[in-house]
């Protein structure tokens, strides 16, 4: 618990937050006249992704609402950002990634008044509502660096939103200011209108006499999640993709084994077999989900609404989805990845649906990919049983 002079600055703080964050939180109306209330949280081209209070997110079509209601310049990103992304889609996969050099993190403001503490590294700008001290800050700075460089190394087109060429990181040092930031109750973490927000707490941080230091006994899994999405261009958020790949991406990169600046794509499967199964390598977090895995039809799961994605099963619909990613990118084919690759290149010419997941089949049906996915886990120890 903390004392009630911080509090108040945490307050103070959220509201200067707000004013960067406009909030959309009305009655929108649907082209049947149905009326509901939620937060408009970003917009990519025609699909709109909102979040209803209390925080359970949605995604909707553009023509689905009334045409009244329907934004026409909204970006449901902050004013002043842009979106950077890689043209290396079918590129060499990468066998490490590891940062050279020191990477500087400064201090651009600590105002403890206010309760903004501003610090940059070279790519990335992380707003915080209580002060970090400088071992967190080196932790971080490196950590934010290599999952850049992570994201951008991989032939997937990833590269990011940024604000005066910097991507924008918000910590808060309690859950609560979390949420009145437009965090979920039950989140750990999340990425809204292009920026990532998360609480202290999730990121192995511990509040100390002289701020925030690093608890070197937890992992970072939640935050580079949510760099992933930040990196994650907006063409990847329509239907047939959003979902099952855009989370399946965020748990690979989350999950790949890193060390210091120093990521080892998991190109055999074994740490995403572990966290899927169990409780990942080293005991923390994982899906648990055992080795005999009952799945929907894979039609079914790859046209998921986000909504279902997101709200009826997510243990599994994470996990299936990160098992179906390493999929694509490592298993099919030989390795050679190219139906994904196909796929996101016909992502970025704008297909949705099924037609955006057709170069996934390879000329084949659902039901014939099904028996290709289960066979390839299968030799990995994992039985995967679509259509239950």
């Amino acid at each position: 618990m903390i004392k009630r002079p911080l509090d108040l600055a945490i307050v103070a703080w959220v509201a200067w937050l707000s004013s960067g964050l406009k909030s959309d939180a009305r009655t929108w109306t649907d082209r049947f006249g149905r009326k509901f209330e939620a937060d408009l949280v970003s917009q990519d081209g025609t699909q709109l992704i909102f979040r209803q209070p209390g925080g359970r997110t949605f995604s909707m079509p553009l023509a689905d609402l009334a045409t009244a209601d329907q934004p026409t310049t909204q970006s449901g990103e902050a004013s002043g950002m842009s979106v950077v992304a890689a043209s290396n889609v079918g590129g060499a996969w990468p066998r490490e990634i590891r940062l050279d050099g020191a990477v500087l993190c400064k201090v651009v403001s600590e105002d403890a008044k206010t309760g903004r503490h501003i610090y940059e590294s070279p790519g990335y700008r992380f707003t915080c509502d209580a002060r970090v001290t400088d071992d967190a800050l080196r932790n971080f700075s490196v950590m934010f660096e290599a999952t850049r460089k992570f994201g951008k190394s991989l032939p997937l087109g990833l590269g990011g939103r940024e604000r005066d060429g910097k991507l924008d990181v918000f910590l808060f040092s309690t859950k609560l200011a979390y949420v009145k930031s437009g965090g979920s109750p039950n989140s750990a973490g999340c990425f809204t209108r292009g920026v990532v927000l998360v609480p202290m707490e999730s990121l192995g941080l511990k509040q100390g006499n002289t701020g925030f230091s690093l608890d070197t006994k937890r992992d970072n899994l939640v935050l580079i999640h949510e760099l992933a999405h930040q990196l994650t261009p907006g063409a990847y958020l329509q239907p047939g993709a959003l979902g099952w790949f855009s989370e399946g991406l965020a748990e690979y990169m989350a999950v790949t084994p890193y060390n210091w600046g120093y990521f080892a794509p998991d190109i055999h499967g074994n740490a995403v077999k572990a966290f899927v199964t169990s409780h990942g390598e080293k005991g923390q977090g994982g899906r648990a989900l055992g080795t005999r895995i009952q799945a929907p039809k894979l039609k079914d799961f790859l046209l998921m609404s986000y909504r279902d994605f997101s709200g009826k099963n997510p243990n599994l619909n994470y996990g299936l989805g990160l098992l179906i990613t390493h999929y694509f990118f490592h298993m099919e084919g030989g390795g050679s990845g190219s139906r994904v690759f196909h796929f996101l290149k016909g992502l970025q010419a704008g297909a949705q649906g099924e037609a955006a997941i057709a170069p996934l089949l390879g000329g084949g049906s659902y039901e014939k990919l099904e028996a290709e996915i289960s066979a390839a886990w299968a030799r990995k120890g994992i039985e995967i049983k679509f259509g239950g």
